[in-house]
């Protein structure tokens, strides 16, 4: 089939594949663009919940430590409150102050609530967020098993219910669990901010390199085509016809671009010589006749 197509068809479908697969590199290529802003945006997060999560958990551990030591040996629960709410009741973190620490005895009765005192002795064990989790439930159990984390919805002054990351863990010698938390829907706006920044500078890029993509085409491409048609099917296309003619005979024909230097100027010669060839040997055959005639 390949063999049966035109010249200049076959230039034509040569160039389509060309510019099918720019396209399909340029789409590639938006993709992979896709591909590593999602993976930026994924590691920048985690960079910032990690960040959370060894911050609270240092603010935790030395506060569970300083509280053990300060109840060494005390029996009165009304003295270990007193003790615990002095330790942790004024105590405020973070930059907008939002972090305080919360104490539970084991088994979810609330024990010390330095944001919210009114607490002091419910037993919160069944509290769900927003999405159903029992998370009072889950906090007393990842105390018991050395300290863990465990994420939820908990409200938050003036913006309503906001994920939060806590950590709590026992304080050593007691029957109690300490814990506090944090907001993270700081890293929701951040990975919006950095999703939007990524964004923007991909799709300048990309747009940019649309633009350089189509100029090409227009400029280099789609010329450099109808020059490469125009340059060598013409010709050929000529030289088709004035070797037709030359195949019927008609030997006196000018044959045209015999002064190129590629393969169509070389093709162009060699048909007039050949022209020169056949016409010298009609000439001596012509003369042949003429002499057995002039014998006989």
């Amino acid at each position: 089939m390949w063999k049966n197509l035109k010249f200049s068809l076959k230039t034509i479908v040569l160039v389509a594949v060309l510019i099918a697969f720019t396209i399909l590199t340029a789409f590639g290529y938006h993709k992979l663009t896709g591909d590593i802003r999602d993976m930026g945006i994924d590691h920048a997060k985690k960079i910032m919940l990690d960040g959370y999560k060894n911050e609270l958990k240092d603010i935790v551990d030395v506060m569970a430590v300083s509280a053990s030591e300060a109840v060494a040996h005390r029996t009165s629960e009304k003295e270990v409150h007193d003790i615990f709410t002095r330790l942790v009741g004024e105590a405020r973190f973070f930059p907008d102050k939002s972090g305080y620490f919360f104490i539970y005895r084991v088994g979810g009765i609330v024990f010390v609530h330095a944001a919210k005192p009114s607490l002091e002795g419910k037993n919160l064990m069944n509290l769900k967020d927003a999405d159903g989790k029992l998370l009072i439930r889950e906090l007393d159990r990842v105390s018991q098993s050395g300290g863990g984390y465990v994420t939820y919805w908990w409200d938050k002054p003036g913006q309503g219910n906001q994920p939060k990351l806590s950590y709590s863990r026992m304080i050593p010698g007691t029957p109690y669990w300490i814990g506090t938390g944090v907001y993270i829907d700081d890293i929701k706006e951040k990975e919006a901010a950095i999703n939007s920044t990524i964004r923007e500078f991909s799709s300048s890029f990309l747009r940019n390199l649309y633009i350089i993509l189509a100029a090409a085409f227009l400029i280099v491409i789609a010329p450099l085509t109808i020059v490469l048609i125009r340059s060598i099917v013409i010709p050929l296309t000529n030289l088709t016809l004035v070797a037709d003619k030359f195949s019927r005979g008609q030997l006196d024909l000018d044959f045209p671009d015999r002064d190129r230097k590629d393969e169509v100027g070389k093709l162009a010669n060699a048909l007039e010589r050949l022209g020169t060839s056949m016409k010298m040997a009609m000439r001596k055959m012509t003369q042949m006749r003429q002499s057995s005639k002039l014998e006989n």
